[in-house]
């Protein structure tokens, strides 16, 4: 079945937005009284069926909610790619994986110092459809370097860099069942003084493994790793 997100919930009722109602009227072809799903993005689940189904205005009945706990907080700091379709395909994934947020942080060495956070919403929204998850991740304007590194509550905070200096496995020491953050740099990596800061800061640095990853693939393992209990 297909699944709808809406943010326009009354008590007992959901409009879809005008792009969805057309899909679900046009393209889908629904009609009256047939079932349809639809996800807030903060933990519900709503079972309805058509009341309206009108081409820009599908107004849905709501037959019943299911409530989903959140999930543990899994948290990408990264530096957005000079590639902008890299930083989407960064937030698609990411949201596939499990991550609860997504700060775009502006290093020392960052090539690319835009972001729409509107368009990456659209793309997490989409994400979190498909992946059949419940609860929207949280995507924060961009963040300067200094300013995000001084405010991290997290306490598991890690920092990839390819530098030649001390790293452990980022295995040995990752602890799914608890909050975590993983902190990712530009393609010029992070400067030798951003690193020092983070360091203390209480990040800790870590090794991905042998090879030397591009930004959106380190973002990618490294989440897929510390996801995996």
């Amino acid at each position: 079945m297909t699944t709808f997100y809406s943010n326009s919930i009354a008590e007992k009722e959901i409009t879809l937005d005008e792009n969805d109602s057309r899909h679900a009227i046009r393209s889908l072809r629904l009609k009256l009284n047939d079932s349809v799903q639809v996800v807030s993005g903060k933990g519900e689940l709503f079972h309805t069926k058509i009341l309206i189904d009108h081409p820009k205005k599908t107004v849905l009945s709501i037959v019943k909610k299911d409530l989903f706990k959140a999930d543990i907080p899994l948290v990408l700091a990264f530096c957005p790619t000079k590639n902008n379709d890299k930083n989407e395909l960064v937030v698609e994934k990411a949201v596939e994986i499990g991550v609860t947020k997504i700060l775009p942080i502006f290093s020392q060495n960052s090539e690319r110092r835009k972001w729409k956070t509107d368009r990456m919403n659209k793309i997490a929204i989409a994400a979190m459809k498909q992946s059949g998850r419940y609860w929207l991740p949280e995507i924060i304007d961009p963040m300067n370097f200094d300013d995000f590194i001084t405010t991290c509550e997290i306490q598991n905070r890690f920092i990839a860099h390819c530098r030649d200096q001390e790293k452990v496995s980022i295995n040995s020491i990752k602890e799914p069942k608890k909050p975590q953050l993983i902190l990712i740099g530009p393609e010029g990596d992070f400067s030798k003084e951003e690193i020092n800061v983070a360091l203390k800061n209480q990040f800790k640095a870590v090794d991905l493994g042998k090879n030397r990853l591009r930004t959106e693939t380190a973002c990618i393992t490294a989440l897929s790793i510390l996801k995996i209990d």
